[in-house]
């Protein structure tokens, strides 16, 4: 079974992960309404911009509650109370933020090819991400026939003197890693929303626009992806450190380079 203290820093570490794929879209929303590309925006996709930055900021209330709640109501202990408050919010958060993705994604589609291609991309962006951070609840009953939570923490921790490196510590590090990770991937999918408000942008050819929305549609695949980890370790494991949390965070960890690598791919069509 996974300590307490454990449960609370990767709650805290996976609650930071989050915050940084919300924040980028974040400051997107806020600096959107000063560009002068804005103006040319239509008034659904002006509407949009105002929905998803509700969103958003939702979102980002609720990731932020934990440390407040850590602080002000346990006075910095670790408790029961903080571990359950902390995974209850991130289970809430996931939903504004995938709509919000979506809502953030229906803009630079519907400038590149009308509402209608606006309605599908956002539309599809945002059930991705509910599929990728709810669609495991739908393995709940097949992770608790698997046997007890944490079965594999202690499998590991009689194979540690045989040298492997404990769950523990790998699944520490895999965390460390998407922190390392993110921030880079957030730059460039900010640098592409941007760059949909640019004036230049309404210049460009058809196939550069469409190139461009490729690009930034792989980009938020990659993002979906670097933060399904979190999403799974909240939802399914509840917390608990087991070979399988490990194995999905690395999972999603190498499967988002192929999108991230094509999506800067198309981006330099745009140049």
């Amino acid at each position: 079974m996974t300590k307490l203290k454990d449960k609370i820093q990767n709650a805290l570490d996976e609650s930071r992960i989050l915050v940084l794929g919300a924040e980028i879209l974040l400051g997107f929303e806020f600096t959107a309404t000063f560009q002068d590309g804005f103006k040319r925006l239509s008034v659904r996709s002006q509407d949009f911009n105002f929905i998803a930055l509700m969103l958003m900021l939702v979102t980002l209330v609720l990731l932020l509650s934990p440390a407040a709640f850590h602080q002000l109501a346990e006075k910095g202990q670790d408790s029961v109370s903080l571990h359950c408050f902390a995974t209850r919010v991130m289970e809430i958060a996931l939903f504004p933020f995938a709509l919000g993705l979506g809502a953030n994604l229906y803009i630079p589609a519907e400038e590149t090819n009308g509402a209608a291609t606006g309605l599908v991309f956002g539309m599809a962006m945002a059930s991705l991400a509910l599929l990728f951070w709810y669609g495991p609840l739908l393995l709940r009953r097949a992770a608790k026939n698997a046997g007890p939570k944490g079965a594999s923490m202690k499998l590991d921790e009689k194979k540690q003197a045989a040298g492997p490196t404990p769950v523990h510590d790998k699944i520490r590090q895999v965390l460390t890693e998407a922190r390392v990770i993110i921030p880079g991937n957030q730059a460039l999918l900010g640098f592409q929303f941007a760059i949909t408000l640019q004036q230049q942008f309404g210049n460009l050819a058809l196939w550069l626009k469409w190139a461009h929305l490729a690009s930034l549609s792989l980009v938020t695949i990659s993002t979906v992806l670097l933060l399904t980890p979190a999403a799974y370790h909240r939802i399914i494991e509840h917390g608990e450190e087991t070979e399988r949390f490990y194995h999905v965070a690395t999972s999603a960890r190498c499967h988002h380079w192929p999108w991230e690598s094509a999506g800067i791919f198309f981006s330099w069509f745009t140049k």
